[in-house]
């Protein structure tokens, strides 16, 4: 039996995200083009960081620099602050997500990136965010709705998508670059 309702609710779940899209599709500039400059010439390794949500996003984003040639992993927030810091190195590329850009487990790692010169590539949709702020390069990410009725609005839908995106952007232009 066809539920037109359902039906009705993932046609507005994908349209809703078509919008999503077409906004990043407007957002695309000269810092995208110097992220793709920095990850093509990059002799370290991409390290994809940041929670929640962008963290899972992050990790497939790392698995397709892996499956163009360019070796990354993802660190974990909670694992940097007890160790795995010492992962990251000079040469390294810290490519790190956060929606608000302001997440508390993401500032040690900043910092920690600031004081040894590791080059971080920020990705946020607020402009005036940490994240933002202490980013070499910073991918400003439009503000769009979230899939869902008013009360879903909180869910990473629309947002997680385009990070998504981003990420495969990001990717097939560096393979173009090499």
């Amino acid at each position: 039996m066809v539920n037109k309702k359902i039906i009705y609710s993932a046609k507005q779940v994908i349209s809703t995200e078509i919008l999503a899209l077409k906004k990043l599709l407007g957002s695309i500039d000269a810092s995208f083009c110097q992220a793709v400059n920095v990850i093509t010439n990059t002799k370290g390794r991409i390290v994809c960081c940041g929670v929640g949500k962008s963290a899972k996003i992050l990790e497939k984003i790392s698995s397709t620099f892996s499956s163009i040639g360019i070796s990354g992993f993802t660190l974990d927030p909670t694992d940097a602050g007890h160790g795995s810091l010492g992962a990251l190195k000079k040469k390294d590329i810290l490519l790190m997500a956060s929606f608000s850009g302001n997440s508390y487990e993401l500032n040690h790692i900043l910092e920690y990136a600031k004081k040894n010169k590791i080059k971080i590539i920020g990705i946020s949709s607020n402009k005036q965010s940490n994240l933002m702020k202490t980013s070499d390069i910073k991918i400003l990410m439009p503000s769009v709705i979230e899939a869902g009725n008013k009360n879903l609005n909180m869910i990473p839908t629309s947002s997680s998508l385009n990070l998504l995106a981003i990420g495969d952007c990001l990717a097939i232009s560096v393979a173009g670059e090499k």
